[in-house]
């Protein structure tokens, strides 16, 4: 089902089944994310040229331009812009901790994860916490603390680990929120869930930034909520 190479394979040899057909729509091959800078997708997060979407679909959740695994007893939150009605990103939750997916449409030479990461490290600061970067399971991921309130209305920081996967014409950012940040099992468990993660970025021209749009799921799997301007691009979501 999956054909994405590993790092240090021959162009022409397939790392599974199959060859790889990761290209971009006009036809022209797609980069690499492993060459794309500080990210590895070896495992996954996969592009939907990279897997057969008819077995891809089988046993995920279609949000349109995502397609999740959740785990059994996972909640599913899909964040609307108010103004669009159009998805902007997906939070799968347990009780105690969370990861919130957005992707977005990058440039075709080169990944977009190191300026993000500039931009959150500058949001981190003006809200006045913290963030650093460090070695996470997709490459260099950025670790962060900042101030929030709490249900109780007391004032609290909340840690937050951002990675940042680079994809063909996409990025697709995962934050993990709550226990994921400090049990490793539980964490373990969303960066699974995150690697059995397809981006539908589609053929239509997006330019970089723009956020991949998703749509709520059949059958009633999950809830949607309304925001005004959608999710952050530059902070951790509060879970």
């Amino acid at each position: 089902m999956f054909r994405r190479r590993r790092r240090g394979d021959d162009a022409s040899t397939p790392a599974d089944q199959g060859p790889d057909e990761s290209a971009a729509a006009d036809g022209e091959p797609a980069p690499d994310a492993d060459s794309a800078g500080d990210t590895d997708r070896t495992g996954g997060p996969y592009d939907a040229s990279e897997v057969d979407m008819q077995e891809a679909r089988s046993g995920r959740i279609d949000l349109g331009g995502l397609l999740v695994r959740p785990a059994p007893g996972m909640k599913l939150q899909l964040q609307l812009d108010k103004r669009t009605g159009n998805g902007t990103s997906v939070l799968l939750s347990t009780d105690e901790a969370a990861v919130q997916l957005v992707a977005v449409a990058a440039p075709r030479s080169s990944g977009m994860w190191e300026q993000t990461r500039l931009q959150i490290g500058e949001d981190a600061k003006g809200r006045g916490g913290r963030s650093e970067e460090a070695n996470g399971p997709f490459g260099t991921e950025m670790r962060v603390v900042v101030p929030a309130q709490s249900q109780e209305g007391k004032q609290v920081f909340q840690p937050s680990r951002v990675s940042g996967i680079d994809g063909p014409r996409w990025m697709l950012r995962a934050t993990f929120l709550g226990k994921a940040t400090t049990d490793a099992s539980v964490f373990q468990q969303l960066v699974d869930i995150v690697r059995q993660t397809v981006v539908v970025r589609g053929e239509a021209p997006m330019a970089p930034g723009d956020v991949i749009t998703l749509k709520p799921p059949e059958g009633g799997q999950g809830e949607a909520e309304t925001s005004q301007a959608g999710p952050s691009e530059d902070g951790p979501l509060q879970a």
